[in-house]
């Protein structure tokens, strides 16, 4: 073979070798912003600005989209999916919402876009949960089975925060559709598997995501009737306690006015919660102001509380709006 010959053997087997590895290159550098962008989501929640976060958010988790097009199953992207949309359907989308709801509106494009953002993290929720060998049957047929949905998680999941934080939000998007959808019986009839999925979270990390056990255990007692096994009475406690050992997630109390205050028709606990609220706000607005002579108030002592925080107020504001329709 002549030398001219050998080089362009060469050349063709390292061109092929090239070619073969790209896909592995970009695999390991989408797994490597797949880390970033996991990690960044403690970052976004340190934005004060409602407005902000719900402008900026979106793109941000279309980016993840497309990153889970190159790498469809990286456990790092699909929790920040699952996650991302979730919260964005809550924090943006029911909140808007509420507008539509406490004016009795028929239809509401708000609410819609809540369906359809949390239908999205569920989906997500689902492929997480298929790449570790659990089916949505088999989440549906564990209710049967001893230790429910609770067993058939443990026996396939680490014992770790992406995993906590996949269920968590998969179990928070399936609930906000049931309640956007109560008249669809078949949906309402997944609300066991909800809970049971929470409880297999907040047993393990009950203090994740600063109460957000606590508010889905006081909304999922508060807002079902006696008859259908809710129990306001014990609602009202778990929210009670929860603002008590966190004051500063006006989160919190915003939700205690939502499903628990308003529904009882509590007219003066409505009022004790709208005193701290009222000052809650003042605070919000005088540190999005930041004045160079501010000194930094106790309640922002935990940067990441401040999108809960933004939430609550402008939940509150809507609520206010409303105030003499609901009482």
């Amino acid at each position: 073979m002549s030398n001219h010959s050998i080089r362009s053997l060469l050349l063709s087997l390292l061109t092929v070798g090239v070619l073969s590895s790209c896909g592995s290159v970009q695999k390991i550098a989408v797994g490597t912003t797949g880390t970033l962008m996991y990690d960044a989501t403690k970052g976004l929640e340190t934005e004060g600005n409602w407005q902000n976060f719900k402008q900026g958010a979106l793109g941000n988790l279309l980016l993840v989209d497309g990153l889970l097009y190159l790498k469809p199953n990286d456990v790092e992207l699909l929790v920040t999916a699952i996650k991302g949309y979730a919260g964005y359907a809550f924090a943006i989308n029911e909140t808007e919402y509420l507008n539509d709801y406490f004016a009795e509106e028929e239809s509401s494009s708000y609410g819609d876009q809540a369906i359809y953002n949390y239908a999205k993290a569920f989906a997500y929720g689902r492929r997480f949960l298929g790449n570790e060998g659990i089916s949505w049957d088999d989440i549906v047929k564990s209710q049967n089975k001893e230790g429910g949905v609770e067993a058939k998680l443990n026996m396939h999941l680490s014992n770790n925060m992406e995993s906590y934080e996949a269920i968590l939000f998969t179990a928070q998007a399936l609930g906000g559709m049931i309640n956007l959808q109560k008249t669809d019986m078949t949906l309402v009839s997944y609300l066991p598997i909800v809970k049971g999925m929470f409880d297999w979270v907040c047993n393990k990390e009950p203090d994740i995501s600063f109460g957000v056990c606590q508010i889905f255990y006081g909304t999922y007692e508060a807002s079902r009737p006696k008859m259908l096994g809710g129990n306001p009475e014990k609602g009202k406690k778990i929210f009670e306690k929860l603002i008590k050992n966190n004051p500063n997630n006006w989160l919190a109390r915003v939700a205690f006015m939502q499903f628990y205050i308003i529904p009882m028709s509590d007219e003066e606990e409505f009022k004790t919660q709208q005193f701290f609220m009222e000052s809650a706000l003042r605070k919000h607005y005088r540190e999005l102001l930041g004045k160079p002579n501010r000194k930094l108030d106790n309640a922002f002592k935990e940067p990441r509380l401040r999108l809960y925080q933004s939430l609550a107020v402008k939940r509150y504001e809507v609520i206010k709006k409303y105030q003499e329709d609901l009482f």
